[in-house]
């Protein structure tokens, strides 16, 4: 069995080789965004989360993807998102070449760490408001007590 630390290096180091470099910068980003990120091991790939599910990265049709989990609550002024049909999920393809727009990436994850913390925010004084605490079922579904 491997734990979820190994299971994540484990994934880096099997990436084929021209993603290694971006995925391995992309995840030191992700990484300084917050003091307080979290790197996970979930749906067989490295998740990263700030207080809740903020990004994931993963290999997508032989495409490096970083997956913003709160994308659609973000600006993308510099126009990294790649349209997409997904309701909430926004995703950035690395270039395979050449450098990244790391100015552009580190503004996009500080957000999605604010985007992230304002979300939490709402849910829990939704859940106040309803006289009630979060929880989460045991599959996966929001479930409220009181």
């Amino acid at each position: 069995y491997l734990g979820p630390m190994s299971a994540v290096e484990g994934w880096f180091e099997e990436l084929p080789e021209p993603w290694q470099g971006a995925a391995q910068r992309v995840r030191e980003l992700i990484m300084a965004a917050s003091p307080a990120m979290r790197e996970v091991w979930r749906y067989r790939t490295p998740f990263y989360d700030h207080q809740r599910w903020m990004c994931y990265l993963s290999l997508q049709r032989g495409r490096l993807v970083l997956g913003l989990v709160h994308g659609s609550l973000m600006e993308d002024p510099e126009g990294l998102f790649t349209p997409s049909d997904h309701k909430q999920i926004r995703h950035y393809h690395p270039p395979v070449e050449g450098p990244l727009p790391e100015a552009a990436l580190r503004r996009l994850l500080t957000e999605a760490v604010l985007v992230n913390e304002a979300v939490e925010r709402d849910k829990r004084e939704g859940a106040k408001a309803r006289g009630g605490r979060r929880r989460f079922g045991r599959s996966g579904t929001d479930q409220w007590t009181t």
